[in-house]
């Protein structure tokens, strides 16, 4: 009988599959010219792959009941025990945008006049919903609790982050220079050391990354409409958010917090 959970779960074998999975998509993106809305280019298709890689490994080892439970898992509302936590759920990535905002403008960056069109910020929100579901079953459904286990917190929030940054590296280069992307990268991998401690602390919510990865990505695609976006400002404010994070609440759990009355 196969082991059930996610002690049965291989995290680099999922690392792996996702890099195979995702090919085609990254080969789409490459020879067509053709941008979904945002300006995304078509290898951002690619976002459903973690869901089918993750639900392949979990079906193969563990069973349809337990591919159902993990898609369950990213929609449970009721996971985020504490309500107190959609505060930095929802406002972080605003809040980083905001900071960043105000460097460029300190910096003497030429920006477009802040605009928001809240119809599409409204559409935006649905699809990356969707979009979060399906790679979060995978990156933090299926792959951070056994990276926590080996590594600690921290160190399985950076691996994981490394993978998801390199996974995102192509479609990055298919739309902007390499200075962009290597900055991005950083920023995706000091969002996920966030989306780690987010995961912990609310009871290790997938739905908690869910709605935090939704943040990133609308905040990202409101910069196609009229809002400025730079990650060699963004990723140095993400970064720091992520080491505050590191220094309050420890590096093995991200989930000890330092002042705590208990």
């Amino acid at each position: 009988m196969a082991t059930r959970g996610a002690w049965s779960r291989s995290p680099w074998t999922f690392f792996g599959l996702v890099f195979v999975l995702a090919a085609p998509f990254v080969l789409l993106g490459e020879f067509s010219d053709v941008r979904l809305p945002a300006n995304l280019p078509l290898s951002a298709l690619q976002f459903v792959v973690p869901l089918v890689a993750a639900a392949i490994l979990v079906g193969i080892n563990d069973g349809a009941g337990e591919v159902r439970r993990l898609l369950r898992a990213a929609v449970d509302v009721s996971s985020i025990r504490r309500r107190i936590w959609y505060a930095p759920i929802l406002l972080i990535m605003p809040g980083v945008t905001l900071v960043s905002y105000w460097l460029m403008l300190l910096a003497g960056q030429p920006l477009p006049e802040p605009r928001i069109s809240w119809p599409t910020v409204l559409i935006y929100c649905v699809i990356y919903f969707i979009a979060g579901v399906a790679e979060e079953v995978g990156w933090t459904g299926y792959a951070t609790g056994p990276m926590q286990q080996r590594w600690g917190a921290l160190g399985g929030g950076a691996i994981v982050g490394t993978v998801w940054a390199a996974w995102h590296l192509v479609p990055y280069l298919q739309i902007h220079e390499p200075a962009w992307a290597f900055w991005q990268c950083a920023f995706t991998v000091a969002a996920r050391v966030i989306i780690v401690w987010l995961h912990d602390n609310t009871g290790r919510s997938v739905f908690a990354a869910v709605l935090f990865h939704t943040t990133m990505n609308v905040t990202y695609s409101m910069s196609e409409d009229g809002w400025a976006y730079d990650p060699a400002f963004a990723a140095p404010v993400m970064l720091a958010a992520a080491a505050l994070v590191v220094a309050l609440w420890g590096p093995k759990t991200l989930a000890r917090y330092r002042f705590s009355s208990r």
